[in-house]
């Protein structure tokens, strides 16, 4: 595995304009430049995307399914009082609107999902084999004033001048993390 330092930038020209930069004491074939996707926009799947189901919606099945069989069934019991009719119409009203809160409770925000931050932004990636250690400041700083929207490390193989392993998916190393 081999040292890689990489920075997003909004436009194929700003990457260009520090990847000559950077060329100036890096070799090209230690310079990729390539474009990211959004999360989510990766087709990792058949029918798209990168996940089988959204982040930010685990859990939210279940507690949906279980706060609606127990709003149905107390809906139902309270319902009863008004014979069959109103405790049917009550019953479903119940499992709905409890289905719905469900959902909504199941989708708060949880410590083990991965926050925002944590994924990489889709943009135009300029990444540097890092061959001489000596050269890492250097690129880092070089990156950071040109203005990279974020700077990552990583541990990866390059090949033929390109960063061979990258996974859109992986959770970055963040040197400087970028802004939500």
């Amino acid at each position: 595995m081999e040292r890689i330092v990489a920075g997003r930038f909004q436009t194929k020209d700003d990457a260009d304009t520090v990847a000559a930069l950077l060329a100036k004491y890096i070799d090209a074939t230690d310079i990729c430049i390539f474009h990211n996707n959004p999360p989510g926009q990766h087709d990792t799947f058949i029918l798209g995307g990168d996940e089988d189901e959204d982040p930010g919606t685990k859990g939210a099945g279940k507690s949906a399914a279980g706060t609606a069989v127990a709003a149905g069934l107390t809906a139902g019991i309270i319902g009863t009082l008004g014979g069959p009719v109103v405790a049917l119409a009550a019953a479903a009203t119940g499992a709905y609107v409890g289905s719905l809160a469900g959902a909504l409770d199941g989708l708060r925000t949880s410590d083990d999902q991965p926050h925002a931050s944590e994924r990489r932004h889709g943009g135009i990636i300029l990444s540097v084999h890092i061959a001489n250690p000596e050269n890492e400041n250097r690129v880092i700083s070089t990156l950071r004033a040109q203005g990279a929207l974020d700077i990552e490390q990583a541990q990866g193989e390059w090949r033929d001048g390109d960063w061979a392993d990258f996974n859109p998916l992986a959770v970055p190393q963040w040197i400087e993390k970028p802004e939500d």
